[in-house]
């Protein structure tokens, strides 16, 4: 079956963060919004069909995740696409990855204790270590020009896990903002030094399904033995376009950790309760929505070369840019335009009447680069990659009138 990602979608009246909440975090009205990390492309119709079915039930009481309907699509999915064996033991539901993540911050380090994290990071996991009164422990991304690529500073990483005070690292697999893809060597390395200095491994490996081929996607948990001090946490929210359904669920082989999380959202925060319809999502995205990914990865693509080619036949002056190998989110550098980083993004508002995310946000402290939602249909990439260069080319002429050569 065909299906069509170019399909002319709208957002109107559903209170969408990526519209209706544009103004107030960019203070302008009308921006076309690239900047917020959900797709404008329609859930599949098997997972809206499923809900639909579970809708005409009429009843939506307290509902039981320990059950085959949650296991079974979720270790079929992991099976055939990524040739991991899961036990029903290894999984468990929890109401968002950010909680799954955050507490498990609590449980294995204390306050005041060092939480390592990539950087340019999600910008999440910044705040996430702050409000639970950690310490940001950066290890900045290596890129290497030649390659095109970020790699980790291992032995920096290495430096900073020996230090005492550091319990746990947050892993962002595929990363969250530059599309870096992780090897199984580079995991075994990162493994390897976290067990040998007693720090925790968080993966949020909510991206997963973005990885270009899949064959290339490596999970901590093909990685992870019995008691390992690993967990990884995903759901389907980006994969499908959910996020508005709160659900996810975490693999992990530490059985001690896994029960501690599980009882602590049931009886200390009151959050265990499962939603049914996130049931029904799950088990018809796992079960029947493994051709809709493939081709939706597919249009990325398609859309990430448009915008390659388009950069390298109008922008190549001012930008750089490199297909990500997973995400649908382009790290997109202005460093060469040689622009203060305050005048691009206010023309990006001002003149381009485009949103896009600023690399300050991602602890990128030179903040050189802007985050570039790909996954819409071909028209909406179109007339923003011309927002970008209407931008430019405003800056580019208002530079000439200042120097006296403006023609």
């Amino acid at each position: 079956m065909q299906f069509n990602f170019n399909k002319i979608t709208t957002r109107k009246d559903t209170n969408s963060v990526q519209y209706e909440g544009t103004e107030p975090i960019f203070g302008t009205q009308c921006l076309e919004p690239f900047w917020i990390a959900d797709m404008d492309i329609e859930t599949p119709e098997a997972i809206r069909d499923a809900m639909k079915k579970r809708l005409d039930n009429g009843i939506f009481g307290y509902t039981i995740w320990q059950n085959k309907e949650f296991y079974e699509p979720i270790k079929h999915w992991w099976q055939t696409r990524y040739n991991i064996s899961l036990d029903d033991s290894d999984i468990h539901y929890s109401p968002t990855v950010l909680f799954t993540i955050g507490e498990t911050m609590r449980q294995v380090s204390s306050e005041e204790d060092g939480i390592i994290i990539t950087t340019p990071s999600y910008n999440i996991f910044p705040n996430l270590i702050e409000s639970n009164h950690r310490k940001i422990v950066e290890s900045p991304l290596i890129y290497d020009k030649r390659s095109k690529e970020y790699f980790l500073d291992v032995d920096h990483f290495t430096s900073l896990c020996r230090n005492e005070n550091v319990t746990m690292y947050i892993h962002c697999n595929p990363h969250n903002p530059t599309g870096k893809v992780w090897s199984k060597d580079e995991l075994e390395t990162i493994k390897n030094i976290c067990e040998a200095n007693n720090v925790y491994l968080v993966s949020d490996e909510i991206h997963m399904d973005f990885v270009r081929p899949k064959e290339d996607f490596v999970s901590v948990i093909d990685l992870s033995e019995e008691s390992d001090k690993i967990l990884a946490a995903t759901c389907l929210g980006k994969s499908f376009n959910l996020a508005s359904i709160p659900h996810s669920y975490f693999i992990t082989k530490d059985k001690k950790l896994a029960q501690v999380i599980t009882e602590t959202a049931k009886e200390v925060y009151q959050v265990s309760n499962v939603s049914s319809l996130a049931l029904a999502a799950i088990e018809a995205a796992y079960t029947e929505c493994n051709e809709w990914i493939d081709q939706l990865n597919d249009h990325i693509q398609g859309n990430f070369e448009y915008i390659n080619d388009y950069i390298n036949e109008h922008l190549s002056d001012c930008l750089s840019f490199d297909i990500p190998k997973a995400t649908y989110l382009g790290w997109i550098s202005f460093e060469k335009s040689g622009f203060d980083t305050d005048v691009v993004h206010k023309a990006f508002i001002d003149i381009g009447g485009i949103a896009v995310s600023p690399s300050k946000l991602f602890l990128n402290h030179e903040n050189n680069h802007f985050r570039f939602n790909a996954a819409s249909n071909r028209i909406r990439i179109e007339d923003g990659m011309r927002r970008i260069k209407d931008t430019f080319d405003y800056l580019y002429d208002t530079q000439n009138c200042k120097s006296g050569t403006y023609i």
